[in-house]
């Protein structure tokens, strides 16, 4: 190994792309200390693997997801750089609609964005320069979301009716239409509230989770 060369993690719990992905970077010179397809895998490894950037997804079908894995290996690494690759056009998607706490110095990036390996090298780079990068721009009709907004479609999207919505968020049955109204407006949806109206909706969020 050569003394430069810069070491990373991946945390991927699909097996055939975190084969490809860890193949594509051992190319180009980029030493893959480990890769791992759980949460706890990647977490038994804190203090026991250096490396200087933490490629993970953040779905990784547990509990703990890929953002809670980045700043529990940060707050052991302060100086680790972190890249999110993941189907998540939105990391809002992965926390109720709720703007999570990402990791310093991190880049986000969606599967769907990388042509080449040349953009993922260009990201893992990024994270280990001086100072703070936070790359999260959101893209995808998702982005024109408010918090509370995203939040509302989540709950949707897990089936809770307006009332049961209401009931959760602690407000009335009325305030929810509207804010679904002008959820569809934002999304270019129209704003009859029909049962094909909800479903349209909730494919929405499907689609930005990439499913």
């Amino acid at each position: 190994m050569v003394d430069n060369q810069i070491r990373v993690g991946v945390v991927e719990d699909n097996g055939l792309l975190r084969v490809a992905l860890s193949s594509s970077l051992e190319k180009e010179a980029v030493d893959v200390v480990f890769s791992v397809g759980t949460a706890l895998g990647a977490l038994e490894l804190i203090g026991k693997s250096s490396i200087d950037v933490l490629i993970v997804d953040l779905h990784l079908g547990e509990t703990i997801n890929g953002i809670d894995v980045s700043l529990l290996w940060q707050k052991a690494q302060p100086n680790l750089g972190v890249v999110y690759l993941t189907s998540y056009e939105d990391p809002r998607l992965i926390n109720g609609g709720k703007s999570p706490v990402l990791a310093e110095k991190s880049v986000y990036l969606t599967k769907t964005s990388i042509t080449d390996i040349d953009q993922l090298l260009s990201a893992i780079t990024s994270t280990m320069g001086e100072g703070t990068v936070d790359e999260r721009v959101r893209t995808g009709p998702l982005a024109g979301l408010t918090d509370v907004q995203m939040e509302t479609l989540s709950l949707l999207a897990l089936g809770h009716s307006n009332n049961e919505i209401a009931k959760i968020r602690g407000i009335n049955e009325d305030s929810v239409a509207m804010s679904l109204n002008r959820i569809s407006k934002v999304l270019g949806l129209p704003a009859q509230m029909n049962r094909n109206q909800r479903v349209h909706l909730a494919r929405v969020i499907l689609k930005g989770q990439g499913q």
